[in-house]
């Protein structure tokens, strides 16, 4: 008979060979904050639960509405299903009851699948319910890394300027994908530090991220005027999500509540950012990209940036090996992923 290993240097034993007691010690002791789950997020915290680092999910979508399409194994069919035949029976049952058996939020959902995950966590992970506009702005600072989905970019930029003011870095990723593209901000913070491996078993100096923009100034830039040393033009995949983070987004800074088509508002929004949107556009046709705004994400799409999102996560906790700066983008036709600097020039 095999006998299972339960004590954390036994479980955690392949990573302690790979990356160190220190860096294994430093990831046990941290936690991350995820913001609006979704399939590229749900993968990033398993990967990263796995490794032993405590996840806080702040979530308070209704369930199971909110991830009924999401590509994730933590929702089962089967769970969403009596989810909704339970709310069904709502005047029947008492409130207490209810409240005890009924998860109503995304985050009350997934916390005991978060759980069952590592259970060396047990008592570490937890969950927030209340609204994000509700939360403090020294609220974020507690955690180690946040990593979000589905924000708008009012949302990214509140956030970014609150750890801003942290003296040690704090990492923060904005992601999403979108039928098989995907995006990521990333801000490792002003003052992160890592090492550059530079042979087997060996590490440069410590050095900072050169330059550094915060996420706040990524999200001001002028789209129109972005390049790169191989891009004449700014990406497709960035403008895209900048794109859809404003269209999921609508109604949640101003108030409005009838949701405008997505070809009428990618119109609109593409003049505006003075960005070209005829025929020759860099997004393609706007119509088939209607599709993928409303039901965005691929399973694989999700599992591939996920992997390397949660990579990013170890790097900025460990201090071990060259961060991605600033922006990651990814094709999942070709499956590759290239770092972009957006400057922040206004």
């Amino acid at each position: 008979m095999v006998q299972r290993a339960t004590s954390h240097d036994d479980v955690y034993d392949r990573q302690i060979r790979l990356w160190g007691a220190d860096a294994q010690k430093r990831m046990s002791n941290a936690r991350v904050l995820y913001i609006n789950l979704t399939g590229v997020t749900c993968e990033i915290m398993k990967n990263l639960v796995l490794a032993g680092i405590a996840a806080v999910v702040c979530d308070d979508r209704p369930y199971p509405e909110a991830v009924r399409e999401m590509p994730c194994s933590f929702f089962q069919a089967d769970d969403m299903e009596k989810a909704m035949s339970s709310s069904g029976n709502d005047e029947a049952e008492p409130e207490a009851k209810k409240a005890k058996t009924t998860p109503t939020t995304v985050a009350s959902a997934i916390q005991p699948k978060v759980e069952e995950l590592n259970p060396l966590l047990s008592g570490r992970n937890s969950i927030e319910e209340r609204p994000l506009a509700s939360l403090p702005d020294d609220y974020f600072a507690q955690f180690d890394a946040i990593v979000a989905s589905r924000l708008t970019v009012a949302e990214a930029k509140r956030i970014s300027s609150s750890l801003q003011k942290v003296e040690e870095g704090k990492l923060f990723i904005v992601t999403d994908t979108f039928g098989f593209d995907g995006c990521a901000h990333l801000d490792f913070g002003s003052n992160h530090t890592y090492r550059r491996e530079t042979g087997k078993d060996k590490l440069s100096d410590l050095l900072k991220i050169e330059p550094h923009i915060p996420m706040a100034d990524m999200f001001d830039a002028d789209l129109a005027g972005v390049k790169g040393r191989w891009d004449k033009v700014v990406p497709r995949t960035l403008v895209l999500q900048r794109l859809l983070m404003d269209y999921w987004g609508q109604g949640k800074d101003d108030g409005e509540k009838q949701k405008r088509e997505f070809v009428d508002f990618a119109n609109g929004w593409l003049s505006s950012n003075n960005l070209p949107n005829d025929g020759d556009s860099s997004l393609g046709d706007l119509t088939q990209l209607a599709g993928i705004a409303d039901h965005p994400e691929v399973s694989p799409v999700c599992a591939v940036l996920g992997g390397m999102l949660g990579n990013e996560v170890l790097k900025a906790l460990t201090g071990k090996g060259e961060p991605a700066n600033n922006v990651m983008l990814f094709n999942g036709l070709d499956g590759g992923c290239r770092s972009f600097l957006v400057k922040g020039e206004k």
